[in-house]
């Protein structure tokens, strides 16, 4: 399948089955932590990037076993408001599947009567809000030229009082960037007004596009302290039962994982409820096919897929 992937495993939905929207690194940003790797094209125009028939297509293929999983989510390898046939592609899951939706973004386009429109129907939507002041958004996301941060503000402020979605808003603290006091204070004082119904801490924890740093559990803990907004969370993991899976089903399964994000293989295992040895194994494979390669970050092998 070239636009749905997994399911596979998220730290803050469960296991959701990924839609892609946009064509590799197609982003209103490009930040510096982007797990994904350095944009390639970054534009705020909305386009049909892939066909809709096709993404359907594929989505009826996979649902129609009824498989167990959390969430339809739309994510991938850039920022899936930029497709502009979303709304009809929400309408389409709410009107045949009994799946919740969840829709990761920047934010960078929420604050348009058109996306908003779009994403009411979105159960669970996951936007970012890295920093409040123009000039640190500007050094951490390193946004499309004329994105202002206040746009991003209203757009997340707009969608918690206009529509029915749960909002889950994102920090992703990278290390001397967005974490210094005054920027924390701001932000603090930003998501208090705000109120969404999380806010969840993040921070650099897989291979960035950039050469940056994450912070500590302890220098979380002490931001969301320095906060105190009530419904603060500190992203985590869990585990997965076991399963079998046959040589070629887990050989797929991990590339669709690590072709979109670098991932250690103990986390691999976890996504797929298998055990390391095997995940060892198949990625051995994948390496001697060319398709993964291993690369270092934080003193730690992590796999990542070549696309």
């Amino acid at each position: 399948m070239k636009y749905v992937f997994g399911p596979v495993f998220s730290r803050r939905l469960g296991f959701s089955l990924g839609v892609d929207l946009v064509p590799y690194k197609v982003c209103s940003m490009d930040c510096l932590y982007c797990e994904v790797g350095k944009t390639s094209e970054k534009t705020i125009s909305r386009l049909e990037y892939v066909p809709l028939d096709s993404v359907k297509a594929e989505l009826k293929e996979f649902l129609e076993s009824s498989p167990d999983i959390d969430f339809i989510t739309f994510s991938g390898y850039g920022e899936p408001t930029l497709y502009s046939r979303l709304g009809e592609l929400v309408d389409f899951l709410k009107g045949n599947y009994p799946y919740r939706l969840a829709l990761l973004t920047n934010s960078s386009l929420l604050y348009t009567d058109e996306v908003l429109e779009e994403v009411k129907g979105i159960d669970v939507v996951l936007p970012s809000l890295d920093a409040v002041t123009q000039s640190v958004f500007e050094r951490i996301n390193r946004p499309v030229e004329g994105l202002k941060v206040e746009q991003l503000i209203e757009g997340i402020e707009r969608l918690i009082k206009e529509t029915p979605c749960e909002v889950w808003l994102e920090t992703l603290f990278v290390k001397g960037v967005n974490d210094v006091p005054e920027e924390v204070e701001r932000l603090g004082e930003v998501v208090h007004r705000l109120r969404p119904h999380k806010w969840q801490l993040n921070t650099v924890v897989r291979p960035p596009a950039y050469q940056v740093e994450g912070l500590t559990l302890s220098e979380l803990e002490r931001i969301k302290e320095k906060v105190g907004y009530p419904s603060t969370e500190i992203v985590a993991g869990f585990k997965r039962e076991k399963r079998k899976l046959g040589t070629p089903e887990l050989k797929n399964e991990v590339y669709d994982i690590v072709v979109r994000r670098p991932c250690p293989v103990d986390e691999i295992a976890s996504a797929l409820g298998v055990s390391e040895e095997e995940v060892e194994r198949v990625v051995s494979l994948l390496v001697e096919e060319g398709k993964v390669r291993e690369i270092f970050f934080g003193g730690m092998p992590y796999v990542k897929g070549i696309v």
